[in-house]
C-alpha cells in the first residue's frame, strides 16, 4: 500500500537551485513514487563547520510504494548523481536527501533512523513539514475542517498552519500517532466557527464570557460534541484556546502555543519561528514564554482577565 514520505533536500555548493531541482526530478522519476507537493525553499545557515556557505532547503512530499530502505537507496543515488562527495560529516555538499518521515513507520538501524532524529532540532524542517502536512489529509475533508465549519478563506489558512505545526511537533517529539491526531483534531476545530453569525455563536457558547470575540471557542466545542466528538481533552483545548485552562492535557497546551506561534501570525515571525522550533525539545519553557507574552499583551490591551486565564497563567508560571 502506498505511503506518504517526506524527503528533505539541501544544497550549499555550486548552483544550489539547480541541485534542488535535480533532486526533485530524480525523486519524481523513481519507480512507484510520485512527488505530490514541494515546500517553499528556505535559505539557512550551515549546521556544520562555519567555513561553508548557506544552504537552500526544501522538503518534498512523496506517495510511494517503496520501503524505507528502498527509498534510502533512491536518495543516495540522487546525491551521487548530483556529485555529492561524502568526506566530512556536516560538511558542504551539492545535494543532501534525507528521509524525515515515512508514514507512521519507525526505523532504527545504523544507517537509517525514521523519523529523522534531527527533526526536533531543525526549525526549518518543522516549518517545511507543517507546510506539506495538510496535503496528506483525506480528499473531501476540506483540509480537515468539519462540514459544519463557518470560516473565511484567510482563516482557513491560519487553521491549516496551526494543524501542520502541532503535527510537526508530535512527530518531532516521538508521540504516538493517536496523540498527534488528537492535537491536529483540536487545531482544526478551534477556529471552525470563527466567522459564524454572532447570535449563533452566543447561543452555542452560552455567552460563556462577556466578550463576543471569545464566543467561537466554546461554540465550536459545543457543536463538535453534538456531532460526535467525545475526547474531553480535545473539547477543552477548543473551548478554552483563547483564554487558557489549568486543566488542559497536552492537546490544549500544544494548541495554545501553536495558535500563537504559527508562521505568518505577526510581524515577529523570526522570533516566533525560533520559539516554535524549540517546542519539541523544551515545551515547558516555551509555554512559559508564550504565557508571559500573552499576559503582557492582555494587560497592555486593557482586556478583562478571566478566571480561567488567571488560573492557567499562575499554574504555568509557578510550575517547575
Amino acid at each position: 500500500m502506498p505511503e506518504w514520505a517526506f524527503v528533505a533536500l539541501g544544497s550549499n555548493l555550486g548552483n544550489r537551485e539547480a541541485h534542488l531541482a535535480s533532486g526533485r526530478s530524480f525523486l519524481a522519476a523513481s519507480a512507484n513514487t510520485t512527488v505530490v507537493e514541494e515546500s517553499s525553499i528556505e535559505e539557512t545557515i550551515p549546521l556544520g563547520p562555519p567555513d561553508q556557505g548557506p544552504y537552500l532547503n526544501q522538503m518534498a512530499l512523496l506517495k510511494t510504494e517503496l520501503s524505507p530502505r528502498e527509498l534510502l537507496e533512491v536518495c543516495r543515488a540522487g546525491e551521487q548523481r548530483a556529485g555529492r562527495e561524502r568526506a566530512d560529516r556536516w560538511g558542504p555538499r551539492t545535494l543532501d536527501l534525507d528521509i524525515v518521515r515515512f508514514g507512521e513507520c519507525v526505523v532504527n538501524e545504523p544507517d537509517l533512523v525514521v523519523p529523522h532524529p534531527e527533526l526536533a532540532r531543525r526549525g526549518f524542517w518543522q516549518r517545511e513539514l507543517a507546510e506539506l502536512l495538510p496535503k496528506t489529509l483525506a480528499p473531501g475533508s476540506e483540509n480537515g475542517l468539519p462540514p459544519w465549519a463557518q470560516v473565511e478563506e484567510h482563516r482557513r489558512a491560519h487553521i491549516r498552519r496551526v494543524a501542520g505545526l502541532v503535527e510537526a511537533w508530535a512527530v518531532s517529539m516521538g508521540r504516538p500517532p493517536a496523540e498527534g491526531h488528537r492535537w491536529v483534531r483540536a487545531a482544526y476545530l478551534h477556529d471552525a466557527l470563527r466567522d459564524a453569525p454572532r447570535d449563533d455563536l452566543a447561543r452555542w457558547s452560552g455567552a460563556r464570557w462577556s466578550t463576543p470575540s471569545l464566543y467561537h471557542g466554546p461554540a465550536a466545542a459545543q457543536v463538535a460534541e453534538e456531532h460526535g466528538e467525545t475526547d474531553r481533552g480535545v473539547l477543552d483545548a477548543v473551548r478554552f484556546h483563547s483564554v487558557g485552562y489549568a486543566g488542559w492535557d497536552d492537546a490544549g497546551r500544544m494548541l495554545y502555543m501553536a495558535d500563537y506561534l504559527e508562521p505568518e501570525r505577526s510581524s515577529e515571525d523570526e522570533q516566533r519561528a525560533d520559539l516554535a522550533a524549540r517546542v519539541p525539545t523544551d515545551p515547558v519553557e516555551v509555554l512559559r514564554i508564550v504565557v508571559r507574552e500573552r499576559l503582557v499583551w492582555n494587560l497592555r490591551s486593557n482586556l478583562p482577565v478571566w478566571m480561567e486565564s488567571s488560573e492557567f497563567w499562575n499554574a504555568v508560571l509557578q510550575s517547575g
